[in-house]
């Protein structure tokens, strides 16, 4: 097993920029999505930054560990990010309601799965790129 020269405050680093690029896109796309028609929840823009950091933030931690002590830790990462993001769409098509309890109607879709999508493709891209 080969070890790979990262260090921990660079993989948060590139985690947070990576959190904070997803948060403001995906703050964005709910503008967006609002006015293709998609009912926006109240208190949304607070669960859509919250749901963009800290995931990445996290992500960031399992990377480090993955770079650090696998032989090939940026394929099992990539690997992972994949998995995960197209593990997150099963709640999405799957639930009859939201996690506050109210009913999620035929909107919802066209507003998160985008947001899974960027969230999804900056933790297998971005934290990799700005953790260097």
């Amino acid at each position: 097993m080969e070890s790979q020269n990262i260090s921990f405050i660079k993989a948060l680093k590139g985690g947070a920029i990576a959190g904070l690029i997803g948060a403001g896109l995906n703050n964005i796309w709910s503008l967006v999505a609002s006015a293709f028609g998609a009912t926006i929840p109240p208190g949304f823009a607070i669960a859509i930054t919250m749901s963009s950091i800290f995931p990445l933030l996290i992500g960031a931690v399992i990377y480090f560990f993955l770079k650090k002590y696998a032989s090939k830790g940026g394929m099992i990462w990539l690997a992972l990010s994949i998995g995960f993001t197209l593990f997150s769409f099963f709640p999405v098509f799957n639930s009859p309601q939201l996690p506050d309890g109210s009913v999620m109607d035929s909107t919802f879709p066209l507003l998160v799965v985008p947001m899974h999508l960027i969230s999804g493709f900056l933790g297998a891209w971005g934290i990799p790129k700005w953790s260097k």
